[in-house]
């Protein structure tokens, strides 16, 4: 009787363990994607402001296009040769700051569980916000 109890305990227990590692292994990919989009909206360069003044400054809608097509929620679609984050993004925010040149993309996405979603009263995803900064050198 207590082999049987034994084995449950140690599928469920697996189980945690799995969906906690795909976790973990998506908010690497999040950082990861998050810092890749921040650094290259960062060197989103304001073209009429460096042609009129001649000043280098970071570019908002540039950066915002950018950083968006990172996540791959541009509204206009998918970019061609970037390839869509291995998770899903549920909200995504873009801050510039074009006095320090820098860009901060936060974004909140979410993972699916694969054993977890099966056990009553546990969601079958894990949100998770972060957010990286980019800065123009």
């Amino acid at each position: 009787m207590l082999a049987p109890a034994l084995v449950l305990v140690v599928l469920a227990l697996g189980a945690v363990a799995v969906d906690m590692a795909l976790v973990h292994t998506a908010r690497r990919s999040a950082h990861r994607t998050l810092s890749a989009a921040a650094d290259d909206a960062a060197a989103m360069i304001d073209g009429h402001r460096l042609h009129t003044t001649g000043e280098v400054t970071v570019d908002p809608a540039g950066a915002r296009r950018v950083a968006l097509a990172h996540l791959g929620v541009l509204e206009a679609g998918a970019v061609e040769g970037m390839d869509r984050p291995g998770f899903d993004v549920v909200d995504a925010r873009v801050a510039v700051d074009t006095a320090r040149a820098e860009v901060t993309v936060t974004a909140t996405f979410r993972v699916r569980h694969v054993f977890l979603a099966a056990l009553p009263g546990r969601a079958d995803h894990t949100d998770v916000t972060m957010s990286a900064t980019g800065v123009m050198l």
